[in-house]
């Protein structure tokens, strides 16, 4: 535990510093990591030549992309949250990108002998030691099993389990400090972002996760002659080793490659917008990490998906609701648009229906006042989002991933052909899916049935329910009243509050002294586990005090 706590404050520290060295030092003084004096030290100490000219945007994304990958997904997931960030802050965390350095062949081999428990030489033919590929929690290398399949085997790095719990550990810390003492933070409700992404993150940590994901999308798109999703070989894979059928085609932006193949570029990008707009409508799961390098296309004009560990999920509901928007918007019912809101849940009763029906005819008519091609739907939905805000509507994270989602793959159709319009695609497409939704006797037979569960659910509950009441009352176990329990603790507490205070004194100067240390002592110091030694003897301290002080009761 002590052992911990120590590396907690050592990369506390480096986060500290890190920001100190691209000029957040009045933060760092905020979040009283350090005394409020050091953001007039950092301008005699720390050069400002490396961040001039530079917005705050893209000194947070250096931050992040200095700390390592663990930040660097926190940046990826924050640029989802459009709701919380403005459209700078999105636009420059996009850019963040997995630059890691890949493991020894040596590491990887030891990680799949260990996960399939045999020699890696019995499972594979042949296995090439040079990654294709190298993120932060795995990387991927082509082999060849024993009847000659080709496939590409996807390893998680060893290690990165501890790294990652380290990382959530410093985050959470951060994100409660600049909660208390930075009020400007919480509008970007720091603690929610840091938790979709500790949820996020540890999926991602189960290779197993990703093939159960694979397979569902490849038993969706079965019989679909258009797609190809790889075949996930079950038998070569566990919770640190994936394997998969090997794919071949062309990232779907190198355009120049895939027409000096003959290919059409214009049906491609059509039916890659059709692709996503049927996960999320037919399907209600869609793949929400489609950037040009997880699509390809064969030599055939057929697209592949590639890397299933984000997946976005949309139940009827809010299907029902991007459905009903859409479909209000073309008519022009901005009313309607408001009600549906209100039936969701999304805007509370407190909220006015003719502001915000207001609200929706401001960022929608200069939209659709547009001719058809240049309706944008990502857009508009960007829009509705930081409407949002105003009203504080309860956004669910999907929602959000979908808008991502969309940006993306509109994108990434236009880059293939530039005359694509999202809109004229996903229409017929969403029509149908309402007249299916509305009109099918499945879905009406369904609805039916739903209720007269929920009927006869509550007619036999009733009774059980009643009688346990009665019986309650019966046996003078229903009360109402005001109880206290063991006031007299209360001084015993107040006595030692003083303890506390005074040791906390103590530990939070060995912190701040021992930091201080570390961020000026020169290149000369004598240095211990990478930091100066008095550094280390501060910081062993404090944990030796801090422990005692809380450890006692």
């Amino acid at each position: 535990m002590a052992n911990n706590a120590f590396k907690n404050i050592r990369r506390i520290n480096e986060i500290a510093v890190t920001l100190i060295r691209y000029g957040f030092g009045g933060l760092v003084s905020e979040l009283h990591l350090f005394p409020r004096a050091l953001a007039r030290i950092e301008r005699i100490f720390v050069s400002k030549k490396k961040t001039e000219g530079l917005s705050v945007p893209e000194r947070i994304r250096m931050v992040l992309e200095e700390l390592g990958p663990t930040y660097i997904k926190l940046g990826q997931i924050a640029s989802t949250r459009a709701d919380l960030l403005p459209p700078d802050w999105v636009d420059e965390f996009k850019k963040l990108q997995d630059m890691v350095t890949p493991i020894p062949f040596e590491d990887v081999k030891a990680v799949i002998e260990s996960s399939l428990k045999a020699p890696l030489s019995t499972k594979f033919s042949s296995f090439n030691p040079e990654p294709v590929a190298s993120a932060s929690i795995a990387q991927v290398h082509y082999a060849e099993l024993q009847d000659g399949t080709k496939v590409a085997v996807k390893v998680k790095r060893p290690g990165i389990d501890r790294i990652i719990e380290s990382d959530m550990s410093v985050m959470n810390t951060v994100a409660g400090l600049l909660d208390k003492y930075v009020p400007a933070s919480r509008r970007y409700r720091t603690r929610e972002v840091v938790a979709e992404f500790e949820r996020v993150i540890k999926k991602e940590q189960d290779l197993s996760i990703e093939g159960v994901n694979i397979n569902r999308f490849y038993n969706l798109f079965k019989g679909d002659p258009t797609i190809q999703i790889p075949l996930v070989y079950w038998d070569y894979t566990a919770q640190e080793v994936l394997t998969m059928e090997r794919v071949y085609g062309t990232p779907i932006d190198e355009v120049e490659k895939l027409r000096a193949k003959g290919l059409d570029v214009k049906p491609i990008a059509i039916r890659g917008i059709e692709l996503f707009f049927k996960q999320v409508f037919e399907f209600g799961v869609f793949h929400a990490d489609l950037h040009p390098g997880n699509i390809f296309v064969r030599d055939d004009g057929v697209i592949i998906y590639l890397d299933f560990g984000i997946i976005g999920r949309l139940d009827r509901d809010l299907r029902k609701y991007l459905a009903s928007m859409l479909y209000y918007l073309v008519r022009g019912d901005y009313m309607r648009m408001a009600a549906v809101h209100r039936e969701m849940g999304l805007i509370g009763d407190d909220v006015s229906l003719a502001e915000f029906e207001d609200a929706l005819r401001d960022i929608s008519e200069p939209i659709f006042g547009k001719s058809l091609e240049d309706i944008d739907i990502p857009g508009l939905l960007m829009k509705l989002i930081q409407t949002a805000r105003q009203f504080n509507m309860t956004l669910q994270p999907n929602l959000l991933l979908l808008q991502k989602s969309m940006v993306i793959i509109e994108g990434v159709g236009r880059q293939l052909y530039p005359d694509v319009n999202m809109w004229e695609v996903a229409r017929p497409l969403i029509y149908k899916w309402m007249a299916k939704e509305k009109f099918s006797p499945k879905q009406i037979l369904e609805r039916g049935r739903e209720g007269i569960e929920e009927l006869a659910g509550a007619a036999l509950e009733l009774p059980i329910q009643a009688h346990a009441l009665l019986k309650r009352a019966l046996r003078e176990e229903l009360r109402i009243g005001f109880v206290h329990h063991r006031l007299e603790n209360v001084t015993e507490e107040l006595k030692n509050a003083g303890k506390r205070i005074g040791g906390g004194i103590i530990v939070a100067s060995l912190v701040i002294g021992a930091s201080m240390v570390a961020v000026y002592s020169g290149p000369e110091a004598v240095r211990l586990l990478g930091l100066p030694v008095l550094s280390d003897i501060g910081f062993v301290l404090a944990v030796i005090f801090g422990y005692r002080l809380f450890s006692e009761r």
